[in-house]
């Protein structure tokens, strides 16, 4: 059975445990929010000058002191603007600024962005996620009477036809999140003991272990040796988010290295559209993902080019009626979900699916599900 953990995953385990880290630095973010009317409305002259409309809008709702109103929240991301309007919501500021301010947070390491962001609660995502598998990513709505537990189930259905995964193959998950997608390969091939992710979420770790048994490594795929010819399968749902542009190549030719000559790579991920790689969109992204900076869609297809895999198949899936969906469950759970995390998390979160909505809805970003093959 090929063995995935590297001299450096063991020496990890080894390790005791440590002191969590310091949260990851967003200079316009918590936990310095006024709340007082007069200072939210002064933060927000600041934050619209310095950083853009986007992130001075989600900073002003996360800032009240009592939980704001769903619906207002929901309107005023998700209603249409006229095209000046938009256009200064899109380009402001100029691009220099925001290579200058984007820039400054790619310093940071990525286990700083992902326990900042996935550490929070296990305990307040299952207030919104589906039932059924935790899923944080894109779901598939087959029609509108979908529940968001059958449309994961549509999106892991889906997942599985392209991973078509065998018992006795070796396959790796990189970013696991709560062991969804490996619990339905699970399900589907009998075989646990070859399947692996990885995760540089503790609380994920935590739950996996504790309640599935698979094998997880505490360690960022993006740096990781996953060796050579050892996996059948190598797949990734909702993690090439937070891979930076210039990370990208380096991991899918460490991920085809590590495929077996004939191997599949499954990817599903959001992209950016146009031309522009750092729109004032990925700004406000620092809020809830601090360091963490999507890629042009374009980039991605010339890397898998350029790393040497052959694509056959690259699919668009809608994102908007999965974050509806996490948008009505945390309105419905709020008040468990204030006695959990604050008040201050559940509006950041409110103001964060309806901003996301709203970006989908704008066309500046599309889910994506590539498979590529090595030969």
């Amino acid at each position: 059975m090929p063995r995935a953990r590297t001299g450096a995953a063991r020496a990890h385990h080894r390790r005791p445990a440590v002191t969590k880290p310091p949260r990851p630095r967003v200079p316009f973010g918590n936990p310095d929010l006024p709340t007082t009317s007069l200072g939210r409305w002064l933060r927000v002259v600041t934050d619209g000058l310095v950083y853009g409309p986007p992130s001075a809008a989600i900073n002003y709702f996360a800032s009240s002191p009592t939980l704001v109103d769903p619906e207002a929240v929901w309107t005023f991301f998700t209603q249409l603007r006229t095209a000046p309007v938009q256009y200064v919501t899109d380009h402001y500021p100029v691009a220099p600024v925001r290579r200058r301010i984007i820039t400054r947070m790619m310093h940071q390491a990525h286990s700083d962005g992902i326990e900042y962001h996935y550490d929070l609660s296990n305990d307040f995502y299952r207030l919104f996620l589906d039932r059924e598998f935790m899923f944080y990513t894109c779901a598939d709505f087959h029609s509108p009477t979908d529940t968001i537990e059958q449309a994961q189930r549509n999106k892991a259905d889906h997942l599985l036809s392209l991973i078509e995964p065998k018992a006795g193959e070796a396959i790796m998950e990189m970013g696991c999140g709560w062991g969804s997608m490996l619990r339905h390969i699970h399900a589907a091939t009998g075989d646990k003991g070859n399947l692996w992710g990885y995760t540089l979420s503790r609380e994920q770790k935590a739950h996996i272990e504790q309640n599935f048994g698979f094998n997880v490594l505490l360690e960022d795929f993006t740096t990781a040796d996953m060796g050579e010819s050892r996996y059948d399968k190598i797949y990734s749902i909702g993690a090439l988010e937070h891979v930076r542009p210039d990370e990208i190549l380096p991991l899918l030719r460490t991920c085809r290295r590590a495929l077996k000559p004939g191997g599949r790579l499954v990817q599903h991920f959001f992209s950016l559209n146009g031309t522009d790689p750092m729109p004032t969109s990925m700004i406000a992204a620092q809020l809830p993902f601090p360091g963490s900076l999507l890629s042009l869609h374009s980039h991605h297809l010339a890397m898998v080019q350029e790393a040497g895999f052959r694509l056959t198949h690259d699919s668009l899936h809608d994102y908007r009626p999965t974050l509806r969906a996490w948008f009505d469950r945390l309105v419905e759970s709020r008040d468990e979900a204030i006695a959990l995390v604050g008040v201050e998390h559940v509006n950041k979160y409110l103001a964060f699916f309806a901003s996301s909505w709203a970006f989908f809805n704008l066309r500046q970003a599309t889910l994506h599900r590539l498979v590529m093959e090595r030969d």
